[in-house]
């Protein structure tokens, strides 16, 4: 599956959340990124289309089995590219857009 630089920030930080408080929200991700709620949701509806994410209760958000795979593959591409260029760029942001990037064109 191929995913874009940000469905792979969003399947990042879901998972990210998803350890920390077992119960996601869109609010929660909102705050993380400092985007809109709306926005947010416009995102969550692209990874609902690629099953990637589903609604659970209490408008929390849940990662699917592929949802969750490819999560975990790219948490994995992620922790290399960080370990790899760590030294060298200072990465202050969650889940880094730049990062991502390169693991969309991988």
């Amino acid at each position: 599956m191929k995913l874009t630089a940000n469905q792979i920030r969003y399947l990042l930080v879901i998972r990210q959340l998803n350890e920390e408080k077992h119960i996601v929200k869109s609010v929660d991700i909102a705050n993380i990124f400092g985007y809109s709620r709306a926005s947010v949701h416009k995102m969550l509806v692209c990874l609902k289309k690629l099953n990637c994410v589903e609604k659970g209760r209490h408008c929390s958000v849940m990662l699917t089995a592929t949802g969750q795979k490819q999560s975990k593959l790219c948490q994995k591409e992620y922790d290399q590219l960080i370990e790899a260029l760590g030294p060298l760029v200072k990465i202050k942001e969650p889940y880094s857009l730049a990062i991502c990037n390169l693991i969309e064109l991988m």
